[in-house]
């Protein structure tokens, strides 16, 4: 496989171009290197975000967009983190994986997708990464599922069965997000319509 990365070089973070590529074929090779033999892959970074956002942008050719919130170290942020970038990588060609699979059920690239869906969703690539060898801090990924889906012994139920499982369809963890969100929703005040 070939990856590109762009831009060449970086004028705002502490990056190099060629670590990300190495990085991204390393990830790459330990989530579904069959899969992507023979690949050209492109990552597109964006070097004035700070947040950490990471998409799938394209599934043939293979393309991702990269905030550089996503790819450098916790401790001295602006500069490349090597277990970061390892593990947004690995949690992108997980979702590549399960995009190509008829099985699974994936909505299409480009379908936005409701911050809950996407937080259940990364949840579970997350967990299957972390299963691969990859860093994963587990506490930071249950309060990202919290804060979306309520601080209660069910989501938290949830949020495990999520981590742990490995061949969950796109439609059984729709109903888990939504599972863990009744309560969320039960418990908003209802607005009434105003009456002419």
């Amino acid at each position: 496989m070939a990856v590109v990365v762009k831009p060449d070089s970086f004028g705002q973070v502490d990056f190099d171009s060629s670590a990300i590529a190495a990085i991204a074929v390393s990830s790459a090779e330990a989530t579904c290197a069959e899969a992507l033999e023979g690949a050209d892959i492109t990552v597109e970074v964006d070097e004035n975000a700070q947040t950490s956002r990471a998409s799938v942008a394209s599934l043939d050719p293979i393309s991702f967009q990269v905030e550089s919130g996503a790819l450098e170290r916790y401790a001295r942020p602006r500069t490349l983190g090597d277990l970061e970038s390892a593990l947004t990588f690995a949690r992108l060609f997980l979702e590549v994986g399960d995009r190509r699979s008829e099985s699974f059920g994936a909505p299409a690239v480009g379908v936005e997708l409701s911050h809950a869906h996407r937080i259940a969703w990364d949840t579970n690539l997350f967990g299957r990464a972390s299963r691969l060898g990859f860093v994963a801090h587990r506490p930071r990924h249950r309060y990202d599922f919290r804060n979306r889906h309520g601080f209660s012994p069910p989501a938290d139920r949830i949020f495990t069965r999520l981590w742990s499982a490995d061949h969950l369809t796109w439609s059984e963890i729709v109903q888990l997000s939504d599972a863990a969100m009744a309560p969320v929703v039960a418990s908003r005040p209802k607005v009434m319509d105003d009456i002419a």
